[in-house]
């Protein structure tokens, strides 16, 4: 969901979403009003008649993406247990190409079509959705609902409001990011190494597999993922001992000590892992051809390197299972972490179920939507119809039985719900609960921040691209440390970069003043 695909087909979406958006001026304050009060009277009358039968009323729901196989039988169980539960909604889910969603939903918006619920994001359409008054606050709808409440760390809530105010359920599965390694357990062992706990462990293995082994390379990664490289490859990787956070503005930091933003060329906290990235792609422990990999995936399970990328997000550990198809091969998951350090985390998530102000059914929706925070409906929606589509293992795994997939970002997820698939490595599954579990971060201090570019756009346009010429370079190692930071230094201060650094500076001194 975070990825380059995503923003490049939203682009040009959110180019005419916003332009047609700026006409939705119609769909006023006075239409929610009493859109609000017929919600209210039908929430009074449901409340009143809690006990008989409800009226059903259909909601309407537009995703992104194909409809997952099986999902007119999933959805059936799903609307029966809504009439069984005497919810008095079903739900109606239509899924829209990728390609053209987000100018899909504006067309329909800017139509005056009715509908009820759709996903919308940061990256997406959400600020000029909620600029032109064209989505509906939640506060109110969300503490009334007990277990959607519940079921969403506070933290979460907190740092993923718009304007102080909820403008969507967050949806997300972690709260915070975790770096580290997906590596040859069995190489490990061969060369009676102990578990590798820190970067310098993953560092001597690395080293011993190139000494040791002919065949098998030390470590591969995808060159459009080796930005990650900096924080991957410092001491301090999982703690809270940096002296510098991200602003989530790619090549600009945040200084603690002084509150400064400043570019990556003077983060002091990325010279180890630049040193470290400039020696290991001259010593061939990073391939030669990291500019252009984009098969790191299928090497590493291919048996050709003894190390590769690993993200706690219940995504990237499950890439690399393959490899145990080797005769002989073990994975193993290292995460470095002190145990007496907590990361930082904006808890930042970046997908929102949104409810359009033409929706007459808010009520309803959020009534819905507290009924999925139960985890027996959770189950339902999120993992199909139990013994058909899957079968728990314990409390927090599962296994499949069908194609059922749902893309839980657009609905279902919820961190205190989710399962964990029953083949996903050990340390994989406890990593990921980690990453799901709020008080395992610390809360960053420029939580809430959110870089609108709008008043340096120009300059910001020009710094961009310095962000694939040089700084991926530097990350990978291609470019040696010192003139890799003075090339970054240069370019991007060459092109105006001074005022962005300046504009997310005066923006992060506002959030922080909050």
């Amino acid at each position: 969901m975070k990825s380059k695909k995503i923003f490049s087909f939203t682009l040009t979406a959110l180019l005419s979403l916003s332009m047609l958006l700026s006409g939705c001026g119609g769909n006023n304050g006075s239409n929610n009003t009493e859109a609000g009060a017929a919600d209210n009277a039908k929430g009074t009358e449901q409340s009143n008649s809690a006990g008989s039968p409800k009226e059903t009323v259909e909601l309407k729901a537009y995703f992104p993406g194909d409809k997952p196989a099986g999902f007119e039988d999933v959805l059936k169980a799903v609307n029966d247990k809504l009439k069984a539960d005497n919810i008095g909604a079903s739900l109606n889910i239509n899924f829209l190409p990728w390609s053209d969603y987000g100018n899909s939903v504006s067309v329909k918006m800017s139509a005056g079509e009715e509908f009820d619920m759709y996903l919308d994001a940061p990256w997406l359409s959400m600020s000029q959705m909620i600029a032109s008054g064209s989505i509906i606050a939640l506060d109110d709808l969300v503490a009334s609902r007990k277990e959607l409440k519940e079921s969403i760390p506070d933290q979460m809530w907190e740092a993923n409001k718009f304007g102080g105010k909820i403008m969507g359920i967050p949806l997300g599965t972690v709260q915070g990011t975790l770096y580290g390694f997906v590596i040859r357990k069995d190489l490990r062992e061969k060369y009676g190494m102990p578990e590798l706990k820190t970067v310098a462990d993953v560092e001597k293995f690395l080293y011993t597999v190139k000494e040791k082994e002919t065949a098998i390379k030390p470590f591969v990664i995808d060159g459009r993922k080796a930005d990650k490289l900096p924080a991957m490859f410092k001491d301090t990787l999982n703690t809270s001992k940096d002296s510098y956070i991200e602003t989530l503005v790619p090549m600009f930091y945040y200084s603690l000590a002084d509150k400064k933003v400043v570019g990556a060329w003077e983060d002091t906290s990325f010279d180890q892992s630049f040193e470290r990235a400039t020696k290991y792609y001259q010593d061939g422990i990073l391939s030669k051809n990291i500019a252009q990999e984009q098969n790191a995936q299928t090497l590493f399970n291919q048996g050709k390197y003894a190390a590769t990328y690993y993200a706690a997000d219940g995504v990237e550990g499950l890439k690399y299972l393959d490899a145990l198809k080797i005769e002989g091969a073990e994975l193993e998951v290292v995460v470095p972490h002190d145990d007496n350090s907590k990361p930082y985390s904006n808890y930042q998530q970046w997908n929102f179920l949104t409810i359009p102000k033409a929706s007459k059914h808010a009520e309803l929706v959020m009534d819905v939507a507290n009924w999925l925070s139960v985890k027996e409906n959770h189950d339902l929606m999120q993992y199909g119809v139990e013994g058909k589509d899957w079968e728990p293992v314990g409390d927090s795994s599962y296994k499949q039985l069908s194609g059922y997939v749902f893309p839980g970002f657009v609905l279902t997820w919820r961190p205190q719900l989710e399962r964990t698939p029953d083949n996903m490595l050990a340390g994989d599954k406890e990593w990921v609960e980690k990453a799901g579990a709020a008080e395992f971060f610390t809360l960053s201090p420029i939580t809430g921040f959110s870089f609108d570019a709008e008043q340096v756009k120009t300059e910001y346009a020009k710094t961009t691209p310095f962000f694939d010429s040089v700084f991926l370079p530097l990350s990978q190692g291609v470019l040696p440390a010192d003139k890799g930071k003075a090339m970054l230094k240069d370019k991007i201060l060459g092109v105006g970069g001074q005022k962005v650094i300046d504009e997310i500076q005066k923006q992060i001194d506002a959030v922080v003043a909050e």
